[in-house]
């Protein structure tokens, strides 16, 4: 007999009487027991999980919009909602949370395969009830027309919630697939160009972005000749690297660039995706972009010169100024992109 079930929950004393509220979960977040502690020790201090995904959480369309965090070690989870705050304004322990979200994200396929063989096994036991000894004979399992109709469905459910597909259609003896047409998101971020000193310091002299704003296709040049280096790089850029895996399927390629925009040359991430990018899911993609500029690929290649006009001058995309930035086109030139939505207007 399996052992009783021990739930961590926060037990209310006297309750006279529960109002539960509707709470969409915007993002599920894993963290370490040490961090989930401090979580449930000390919800309104300040933390950068709350601070990073802040623009998720808040009260609209009839729902307080919460962040999941989950503990890795035991699955009990915390669900928040910061209201644009850093702390937890709201919260509510939830004991079992990594069972709920596994249960929400498991197919109905998944479920009618557990109910058949349940009655199979069922079925065998009953079929033997006087046999000490049995034996199942392995066509019951495959060569089965119900369960091959669940592997279908399966598959079908699965194809449907992957990133990368549009629709996908069960035909008389096919499943039609189509995928999601690509759709471009440019990342923009300040540049910082710097020489070899003159004065034998063997500190590097910041110079003026402004003296190789006619460089552009020079520098992306010496950016594919880089990323050339690593076979994975050719194709996917700094996608190649992702962690995360729903972004991984969903981001198709991110390739770093340079541009010269309103006087000025920017650093850009040309990002190709399945369908557009959710709120959290760009949030996630620029954080991951900012460890590649910064520890990743960023770091490699600010470590060798690029020639421009005989000079030899090495191009970081990420710096440690408090004014760095990796944003959407939208939002780092807002104005030029509502002069070009109303320029589209007759």
């Amino acid at each position: 007999m399996a052992d009783k079930l021990v739930l961590n929950a926060d037990l209310n004393y006297k309750t006279a009487e529960f109002t539960p509220e509707k709470c969409t979960v915007e993002k599920v977040i894993e963290v370490s027991g040490a961090e989930f502690k401090r979580f449930y020790e000390k919800p309104m201090k300040p933390n950068y999980y709350l601070s990073t995904y802040k623009n998720l959480m808040g009260f609209f369309d009839e729902s307080y919009h919460c962040v999941l965090f989950i503990n890795e070690q035991n699955g009990d989870g915390l669900l928040i909602n910061s209201e644009g705050a850093d702390y937890a304004r709201y919260s509510q322990y939830i004991p079992n949370a990594r069972g709920i979200i596994r249960e929400h994200e498991q197919t109905g396929a998944l479920e009618d395969l557990k109910i058949h063989m349940d009655c199979c096994i069922d079925r065998w036991l009953k079929q033997c009830a006087n046999e000490s000894k049995f034996g199942i004979p392995l066509t019951d399992l495959i060569d089965n027309s119900n369960l091959a109709e669940i592997f279908v469905d399966y598959a079908s459910e699965m194809l449907s919630n992957d990133p990368r597909i549009e629709t996908c259609e069960l035909t008389s003896n096919t499943l039609e697939v189509s995928k999601r047409e690509l759709v471009e998101t440019r990342l923009y971020c300040p540049l910082k160009f710097e020489m070899d000193s003159d004065d034998g310091s063997g500190y590097p002299l910041e110079i003026d972005s402004a003296n190789y704003i006619d460089y552009d296709d020079e520098i992306n040049e010496s950016i594919r000749r880089d990323l050339c280096s690593d076979k994975d790089a050719v194709e996917r850029g700094l996608a190649a690297y992702l962690h995360d895996k729903n972004l991984n399927q969903k981001v198709y390629s991110a390739m770093p660039e340079v541009e010269t925009r309103n006087g000025e040359i920017y650093g850009v991430v040309l990002v190709k995706s399945y369908g557009d990018l959710e709120k959290s899911e760009l949030i996630d993609l620029t954080e991951e972009l900012t460890g590649q500029l910064s520890d990743g690929w960023g770091e490699g290649f600010e470590q060798h010169p690029v020639t421009l006009d005989g000079d030899e001058v090495y191009i970081s995309f990420w710096s440690s100024d408090d004014g760095y930035f990796l944003k959407p086109e939208s939002e780092v030139f807002p104005t030029q992109n509502f002069e070009q939505t109303m320029g589209g207007i007759s």
